[in-house]
């Protein structure tokens, strides 16, 4: 009977920290009326590199959380366009190369897709791909000076 109250209790601390997590992300969610005007877009510009790459982390924290929290095996939940391109736009406002291969494998998903994303977000003028110098066989990607725009645009105006 100790044990199975021991269990117990161990299952309820984790679920209050499950529950905590939630809280604190419930803050980040936009509600119906709290979407900001286009003017608001245009005027939130005194956010510098750190906070954005704080933003951009904590939301790809979140969105990985929500997919293993929520995922089922399906992948319903997961945003990997989303994440990839979070993880790269991080990586660049730090001045970091990344390779596609790392990329890819960081997405958590199966590599053929991962690059098949890749190439999508490349033709639509999202992500570049450069060669490195010093081996051919290796490409680095990095977001667009659109998308890093557009990404921006967003975390500034995060809540």
């Amino acid at each position: 009977m100790a044990k199975v109250s021991a269990e117990i209790a161990a299952i309820k601390s984790v679920l209050a920290e499950v529950a905590e997590q939630i809280e604190n992300l419930d803050g980040m969610i936009a509600r119906p009326g709290d979407a900001p005007t286009s003017d608001a877009f245009l005027n939130n510009s005194d956010v510098d590199d750190v906070e954005l790459i704080n933003r951009a982390k904590t939301l790809l924290e979140w969105s990985r959380f929500k997919a293993q929290t929520l995922n089922l095996g399906s992948g319903l939940f997961s945003d990997s366009c989303w994440d990839m391109c979070l993880d790269i736009y991080i990586c660049d406002l730090k001045d970091e190369k990344i390779t596609i291969s790392s990329i890819a494998h960081s997405s958590g998903i199966p590599m053929t897709t991962a690059m098949r994303y890749i190439n999508v977000m490349t033709e639509e003028g999202l992500l570049e791909k450069s060669s490195n110098p010093s081996d051919n066989r290796m490409v680095f990607i990095s977001t667009s000076d659109d998308c890093k725009e557009k990404i921006s645009t967003i975390l500034r105006n995060l809540r």
